[in-house]
């Protein structure tokens, strides 16, 4: 019988093991990539959630006459209800806050293999589930309950966790500017980590509000040492208002949208929104627009309207 020789067998038995190890290299050094607590950078979107985008405010907003007809009748003092001071942010709306976010992952204890990735966002106790492949968590049907979080699964494609939402709650596109989502919205999203810097990619796809996916970055840096107070919230009356009041507005009262961008010379057409105002080929159709009339004239036509307003309200409360 032949023999190989000892050193042989040793190179070939390395080789195997050096095989081995690359295929599972990448699916291990991904599942823990993202773990841990993360900070998010507000340098790219200090705009959308410092002051806020102003109302009516839809430039570069995939939105539909569906959703604007829902933004006319947004208040924004309707956050002042104590019935929705505690209620948390949707899984469209959370991640893109200013909120400190830890997320962790629950492996088999057998194969090792990633079950579950969890987050959890400081603002409003948000607690988001991702089940990954392993997880063996059946798929809900499309009668089953909505939530806040929606039903979300994973998988890696390289180092990148591509994670599909659905069964999502109606909330919020854009709060200040009063923006919605139906309960028909899925969110695809590309999660991956460059360095400290974790980057989530949010693809918003809604067919009663959204002609167009809304697509959104959002950047955080690692936190070595991170640490997440508790979140207590109790409703209190931060606004006077009368009892089971819920502020509103009628579809006809606009003054409030036409100030902020107006001011900043923005065309009423392009403060419309719609798909046609993503691409950089609508700037050269602005030059074309004619200039909006004086602001002092559109505030005086406001206060027209505010004063009908005013006026429907007292003969409806009698």
């Amino acid at each position: 019988m032949r023999t190989v020789p000892i050193t042989r067998r040793a190179l070939w038995l390395t080789a195997v093991c050096l095989g081995v190890v690359a295929l599972l290299a990448p699916r291990l050094a991904a599942q823990s990539i993202i773990t841990g607590y993360w900070q998010p950078l507000s340098d790219q979107d200090a705009h959308n959630y410092a002051g806020g985008p102003d109302p009516g405010e839809f430039y570069g907003l995939p939105i539909t006459d569906a959703m604007r007809a829902a933004a006319a009748a947004y208040d924004e003092n309707e956050m002042m209800i104590p019935e929705l001071q505690c209620r948390p942010f949707s899984a469209t709306y959370g991640p893109r806050t200013l909120s400190t976010m830890r997320i962790w992952e629950t492996l088999d204890p057998e194969t090792q293999r990633q079950t579950r990735i969890e987050s959890w966002m400081a603002f409003a106790a948000q607690h988001r589930t991702i089940f990954m492949p392993d997880s063996g968590q059946p798929a809900p049907p499309a009668w089953a309950p909505h939530s806040w979080q929606g039903y979300s699964t994973g998988r890696w494609v390289g180092d990148e966790l591509w994670v599909h939402t659905s069964h999502l709650k109606e909330h919020y596109l854009q709060r200040t500017q009063g923006l919605m989502l139906s309960d028909q919205t899925i969110m695809d999203e590309r999660m991956f980590a460059y360095g400290d810097i974790l980057v989530n990619i949010m693809m918003i796809s809604d067919p009663a509000y959204l002609s167009q996916p809304f697509v959104y970055s959002k950047l955080y840096v690692r936190l070595p040492q991170g640490a997440m107070d508790p979140y207590p919230c109790e409703a209190a009356n931060h606004v006077p208002m009368p009892d089971g009041f819920v502020p509103m507005r009628l579809p006809f009262y606009t003054d409030i949208y036409n100030g902020g961008f107006m001011s900043h010379g923005v065309p009423f057409e392009a403060a419309r929104g719609g798909e046609q105002t993503m691409f950089p080929e609508y700037q050269d159709y602005l030059a074309t627009l004619p200039p909006n009339p004086p602001l002092e004239e559109i505030l005086e036509a406001g206060e027209e309207q505010r004063m009908r307003q005013d006026a429907i309200r007292r003969g409806a409360g009698r």
